[in-house]
């Protein structure tokens, strides 16, 4: 009996407690910032590779160059694929790529698709924008830096397959390249610029083409206070009442109403579910 105890209190002494995992967590970080400062790019390059060999394509391929969670990563996935199920014709159209990361899950996704999508990609690749008084002391503080690569994004799009007339990249500043940009029906939009100018010209370009029952994803709304303010407005201004969805911290997201078809909303997840009383409706299981 007395060993039986002494064993169970052995093994409550080594349990982790939230002070020690905080501990924990705190030395591992400082342990990757020093090697993140003291290894060569190619080197560091390498062992995050190695690090995510157990995850599916194309998640393994495109962590590396992401800032994007990996829950963040499979539900972008997910939303390409749902409205394949939906039957929601259209592009995919990315604004804020950095280094190819998000953009190589949505080329993959493309060209496996039952449409014939494209996917068009938006960025300066020269590091953030000057932020604007709507913008967080944060936001002021990362401009110009995260600097992007549009040949790394290519890379990615090449091994994944996606042919050079499935994808657009249009490099330079939002309010240069947004204005003159082509009118296609969009099925996803990804919205991945953090601050308040640059998510308010990408709201105003592209949500008019976004099919009914195509999906908008915020990257930033839960960070970052101008891509939250922005989006805010936005949709105050058209009156558009729709629950924005949380994906993780960071990330949000919204399906674009169809007036023309019956809706309800699935208790407070925000689904959309359409009625059997529309013929031209997929079941509502694949909503």
């Amino acid at each position: 009996m007395s060993d039986r105890f002494s064993s169970l209190d052995a093994r409550r002494s080594f349990r982790i407690t939230p002070l020690i995992a905080k501990q924990q967590s705190r030395v591992t970080q400082i342990v990757k910032s020093v090697l993140r400062r003291t290894l060569p790019q190619p080197v560091w390059d390498c062992a995050k590779k190695i690090r995510y060999l157990g995850f599916p394509l194309p998640f393994r391929t495109v962590l590396p160059y992401t800032l994007l969670s990996t829950l963040n990563l499979f539900f972008l996935q997910e939303l390409a694929r749902r409205v394949d199920r939906l039957g929601i014709r259209g592009d995919f159209v990315e604004c804020g790529v950095y280094r190819g990361g998000s953009a190589g899950v949505l080329g993959y996704e493309a060209v496996r698709s039952t449409f014939e999508r494209r996917l068009w990609l938006y960025d300066s690749f020269v590091g953030m924008p000057v932020a604007s008084e709507y913008d967080d002391d944060y936001s002021r503080m990362i401009q110009g830096k995260f600097v992007g690569s549009e040949a790394r994004t290519r890379r990615i799009l090449q091994r994944f397959g996606v042919p050079g007339d499935r994808f657009k990249i249009v490099v330079g500043w939002f309010e240069d390249t947004m204005p003159r940009s082509e009118t296609f029906p969009i099925a996803l939009l990804h919205v991945d610029c953090d601050f308040y100018q640059p998510v308010k010209l990408t709201l105003e370009t592209f949500y008019k083409q976004i099919e009914p029952l195509g999906y908008v994803v915020l990257n930033d709304y839960g960070s970052f206070q101008g891509c939250r303010t922005a989006t805010d407005e936005f949709l105050a201004k058209l009156g558009i009442n729709v629950p924005l969805i949380q994906i993780d911290r960071d990330a949000y997201y919204f399906q674009k109403p169809n007036p023309a078809v019956d809706l309800e909303l699935r208790g407070e997840r925000g689904e959309v579910a359409l009625r059997k009383s529309s013929p031209h409706c997929p079941p509502p299981s694949f909503c």
